[in-house]
């Protein structure tokens, strides 16, 4: 069934390695028009769930230092664990 009209309001890319016992999160977002209605809690909490059932002990993604993801990251229970670089080569 098509259904015209319908928006996006969070997504979220999740890379799972179950060799190496390893999930990555990558890109959450809301929408502009979504944000504040708790979509980006609710998209990480079953992402976080299928992690766990996929039997993966470990998650991690990247969050700028300088930026507020950081402090939301921070506040459902991720711990920093240090900087990371990137390099380009020219």
């Amino acid at each position: 069934m098509r259904r015209s009209g319908l928006k996006i309001a969070a997504w979220a890319d999740l890379y799972l390695d179950q060799s190496a016992g390893l999930a990555q999160l990558e890109d959450l977002v809301t929408a502009v028009l979504h944000r504040k209605q708790g979509h980006g809690d609710t998209l990480l909490a079953t992402r976080l769930a299928l992690v766990a059932s996929a039997g993966i002990p470990q998650l991690f993604l990247v969050a700028d230092a300088t930026d507020w993801p950081r402090k939301w990251y921070s506040c459902r229970g991720f711990a920093e664990l240090g900087p990371s670089c990137s390099f380009l080569n020219r």
